[in-house]
């Protein structure tokens, strides 16, 4: 079946809608991508989940042209299949491994607090741009032990690079940046991720510095953007579900089960990387042909009924939350998915201490997207960090009843 592109205008606000239509309609469609290119679109979770372990579907993307001096971002993760995709990837697994990510706890609860401390108890702000994107980006230089001087550059080149501003600049500057701290990890190692990964590609020997410049640029960018989204649509997904930020505040137990809960509800990439069938895979009653496009919607697998009752719930204490595929699954489950917890654990439980009576400023349709249907991005969370100021009247009312 073929239906008109449903990733329009429309979808980046509502993403849910769009996809619940189509999962229980046509759950694996063809439909026309934004791009105007045809694409299969998976959104079952039991189909969504055996795509991903399918070696048919090829995230493989096109080598750099022949001739062409080599540029961060060129090739990355996730243009490669296994067995190099598991080459590479090796070199960073053990900087991002559980027991050592667990080890930046402290410091990602002081920077969060002292961001909140900084900015006291204004009005009214913008949650993303005075919040989200220090956070994240000081958490980014911290884990990956950018010195002071840098981050300037660091951060003129990624937020150039998300939000496409002068993007050959940008692509250029972060390369210089990443080769710099190559360099400098070479002739003076610390126990940063950089240090990390550069150890491991001196000691593997299979691996050139193109790769290990695409590697290293991949985790930067990917360890920013999609951190600042996510404590962004948290925020949004409690402030407009009245009472659960007070239960959280109530039961700080919750919070682990919580932040799965919120990755399930909802998450800045609805789609995995798009695929290219190798040869014909059938998926659920649709057979795609070789050399077809292959789109698998995340955002509509956790989502599903099947796997998730209840799914359109904001549940707190939801058993199994953590089934969810906000970080894919199988040989390309996401690195930085501890790292991605720990921040938002912080920068949550920061935010409820902070501004308990926090409300959000502006109404849910008045919230400004944009990005694709591959990284959708929400621009601005005006949020009144002390609630809604009193009116006059509201202040008689209270001065009458005492």
């Amino acid at each position: 079946m073929t239906t008109s592109s449903p990733l329009g205008a429309d979808f980046l606000a509502r993403p849910d809608a769009v996809l619940s239509e189509l999962r229980e309609r046509c759950p694996v469609a063809r439909v026309t991508s934004p791009a105007g290119r045809p694409v299969w679109l998976v959104t079952r979770e039991a189909d969504v989940r055996a795509a991903f372990l399918d070696p048919r579907l090829s995230l493989a993307g096109a080598p750099p042209q022949p001739g062409r001096p080599h540029r961060a971002m060129d090739m990355t993760l996730v243009n490669y299949d296994p067995p190099d995709h598991t080459r590479i990837r090796r070199l960073a697994a053990p900087a991002f491994a559980p027991s050592r990510i667990a080890a930046y706890r402290g410091r990602a609860e002081a920077l969060a607090a002292a961001r909140l401390d900084a900015l006291g108890r204004p009005e009214a702000l913008d949650l993303m741009a005075e919040f989200a994107e220090p956070f994240a980006f000081g958490m980014l230089c911290e884990v990956f032990g950018i010195p002071d001087a840098t981050a300037p550059g660091l951060h003129r080149s990624v937020t150039g690079l998300i939000g496409h501003r002068d993007t050959e600049r940008a692509i250029g500057e972060l390369d210089a940046i990443i080769r710099v701290q190559i360099a400098d990890r070479l002739t003076a190692p610390r126990e940063d991720v950089f240090s990390v990964v550069v150890r491991a590609w001196q000691a593997s020997g299979d691996v050139s510095e193109a790769e290990l410049v695409d590697l290293l640029a991949m985790l930067v960018l990917a360890g920013f953007d999609s951190t600042v989204q996510m404590i962004g649509l948290s925020v949004l997904a409690l402030l407009t579900h009245p009472g659960l930020p007070a239960r959280l505040r109530a039961e700080p137990g919750l919070m682990p089960c919580a932040v799965e809960e919120l990755l399930r509800w909802d998450t800045p990439g609805p789609f995995s990387t798009r695929r290219v069938a190798l040869a014909d895979v059938t998926i659920g009653e649709a057979v795609i042909p070789a050399g077809s496009g292959v789109l698998l919607s995340v955002a509509a697998a956790n989502r599903d009924p099947r796997r998730h009752p209840d799914p359109d719930r904001l549940s707190l204490d939801r058993p199994a939350a953590s089934r969810h595929l906000t970080f894919g699954l199988g040989p390309h489950y996401c690195l930085g998915a501890a790292l991605a917890k720990l921040e938002l654990t912080a920068a949550l439980t920061a935010l409820l201490r902070h501004w308990p009576s926090a409300e959000l400023g502006c109404t849910v349709e008045e919230l400004r997207w944009s990005g694709g249907h591959q990284h959708r991005r929400l621009d601005a969370l005006p949020v009144r960090p002390c609630g809604r100021p009193q009116s006059r009247s509201d202040s008689a009312k209270r001065a009458r009843a005492r």
